[in-house]
């Protein structure tokens, strides 16, 4: 959507965000439940050296054994379709690696017992976050100084907590225009400071990105128009 300021006979155009979506990514199934080896028929049957496995339920694996449990490089396929490439250790994810997910989202970076510690996450409408993930809880989200990046080509950097921004960051749009602040929401609300590719700026109140709320324009010969902001649009001085 483009909203329009009109400023003492000066346009301002912004575009607003529909939101950052969905970054707690996708969980990361289990492929040894406890750090016990799973049933089902290996070739060669050894219990290490390179093997290829038919688990009981549909899973299978193909690379490198230890003790009965992948360890080593390998690619674990679960019976849904989706399947992990990378490094192993006690029959879990550990290392460099990726998860390819049957919708053609993928997970790819450095893993630690089964999740994702940091890397990038790429969904399927080509969005992309970068970063650290928390591995607290039973999945990776990102947690910490990371970047989201539209598949538009604008570009969110700052401060994630839980999977969605929470603290200082900035949120650049492939036109130049800029906004600064403290973001408190996947939705990037906030408040902050913009500087728009045509020279006017804005302080104040952010919701999805764009002025909404309490806030002042400032246009190019440095007047001041505070007001009332809404999506956008100044509503009343």
């Amino acid at each position: 959507m483009i909203s329009r300021f009109k400023t003492s006979g000066i346009p301002l155009l912004v575009a607003s965000v529909l939101g950052i979506g969905s970054y707690a990514t996708y969980p990361l199934p289990s492929i040894a439940q406890g750090r016990e080896a799973r049933t089902g028929r290996c070739v060669p049957a050894i219990t290490t050296g390179r093997v290829r496995c038919d688990y009981d339920g549909g899973d299978s694996y193909i690379g490198q054994f230890v003790n009965g449990l992948p360890s080593g490089t390998g690619v674990y396929v679960y019976s849904n379709g989706d399947r992990y490439e990378g490094q192993f250790r006690l029959g879990q994810p550990n290392g460099r690696g990726q998860f390819i997910f049957k919708d053609d989202a993928r997970v790819e970076g450095i893993f630690r017992d089964g999740k994702v510690s940091s890397g990038t996450a790429i969904f399927t409408n080509g969005d992309r976050y970068i970063g650290p993930f928390s591995i607290d809880g039973e999945v990776g989200v990102p947690s910490g100084q990371g970047q989201f990046i539209f598949a538009n080509g604008d570009r969110f950097v700052g401060q994630f907590l839980g999977g969605k921004p929470l603290g200082t960051g900035s949120f650049t749009r492939i036109d130049g225009s800029r906004c600064s602040g403290q973001f408190y929401s996947q939705q990037l609300d906030g408040r902050g400071r913009c500087a728009f590719s045509n020279g006017i700026r804005y302080e104040g109140e952010l919701r999805k990105g764009l002025p909404h709320g309490k806030g002042t324009i400032i246009d190019t010969r440095g007047r001041r128009f505070p007001g009332v902001f809404r999506e956008g649009q100044r509503i009343q001085p």
